[in-house]
């Protein structure tokens, strides 16, 4: 094999390389896209409601502001692993009207509760 078929056999042999790894981190990104969009993180700021009126008896709504919109609502979803008030089992000492940080994951307008905080009223 002449010198010139050599230097081009390495110059193909690295551009297939380099491809393959290209196809590789695309198909790994998209791997871990397609996880991320399966849970929507939400994280807001608001009021504790329950047995309001217009909303499921028993059930836990958070009342929150956004941008353009000052009167939203989402139901919100408890289970084993919700932690309240930097506690596992305190999720059952909620109280109406507490202002409260909430982080969960948001799915068909409901939201699966992670971590709630109560927001001290003094600050």
């Amino acid at each position: 094999m002449s010198e010139s078929n050599k230097g081009i056999s390495l110059v193909i042999m690295i551009l297939s390389i380099i491809l393959l790894m290209i196809i590789g981190l695309f198909v790994y990104w998209e791997f871990f896209s397609i996880n991320n969009k399966e849970e929507d993180v939400f994280f807001q700021e608001g009021n504790l409601m329950i047995n309001n009126p217009g909303f499921i008896d028993g059930v836990w709504y958070l009342s929150y502001e956004s941008q353009g919109n000052p009167a939203n609502s989402i139901k919100l979803s408890f289970d084993e692993n919700s932690i309240c008030n930097n506690e596992t089992n305190s999720c059952s000492d909620l109280v109406g009207g507490d202002r409260v940080e909430i982080r969960g994951v948001e799915n068909n307008n409901e939201v699966l509760i992670k971590e709630l905080r109560k927001i001290n009223s003094s600050n």
